[in-house]
């Protein structure tokens, strides 16, 4: 049996909410770190999802035997390939516009609105590495749309649905999104 709660490494309020819930449809706590360990300040990030998830993960399972979860995320943009990536958070933090209103903005009269999301999570249990991908490509919507979660899905246009991730439920989105299908697949692993 797994030992619970597993720690994120992470102090991204948004971010534990969204894979809190996704591990809770397996039956699995999830908490932020520190609540079981001090505050530390994570090495800088490099140019790989997988690689900075795993640091992530060391890092903070330097001070617990409780299992760690690391994670990296980004965005790519088929108008834009070399920007964004694993540089995501840092190039959205740098913009003086909301990260929505900036992918809005820099998509204005551009027909290609492909974009694609990574999701990599490392989980780091005893002395082994459990590692997940999930990925989601798909369209970005002209315009926000949906309440039933934020950031991104609101933008996260699906055209077989017709919806964003934000107008879809929990559990629906669960089976779409980055983070969802990166969780399902770490969850097979255990």
């Amino acid at each position: 049996m797994l030992e619970q709660p597993i720690l994120l490494a992470s102090q991204n309020a948004g971010k534990l909410a969204e894979l809190r819930a996704l591990f809770a449809q397996s039956g699995l706590a999830l908490e932020r770190y520190t609540s079981k360990v001090t505050p530390i300040t994570f090495s800088a990030e490099g140019n790989d999802y997988g690689q900075n998830a795993t640091n992530k993960a060391l890092q903070v399972a330097e001070f617990t035997s409780l299992p760690v979860l690391g994670d990296d995320s980004g965005i790519e943009l088929a108008a834009f390939p070399d920007e964004f990536g694993v540089h995501t958070a840092r190039t959205l933090a740098q913009q003086l516009l909301p990260a929505n209103k900036y992918l809005l903005s820099r998509l204005q009269g551009i027909s290609n609105r492909q974009i694609t999301l990574h999701s990599y999570l490392v989980l780091r249990l005893g002395s082994q590495l459990i590692q997940a991908h999930g990925q989601l490509t798909a369209q970005v919507a002209l315009q926000e749309q949906g309440t039933l979660s934020g950031g991104f899905d609101r933008l996260v246009y699906l055209p077989q649905l017709g919806k964003t991730l934000a107008q879809l439920s929990a559990t629906v989105r669960s089976q779409y999104s980055h983070r969802g299908r990166a969780v399902a697949e770490l969850v097979r692993q255990l």
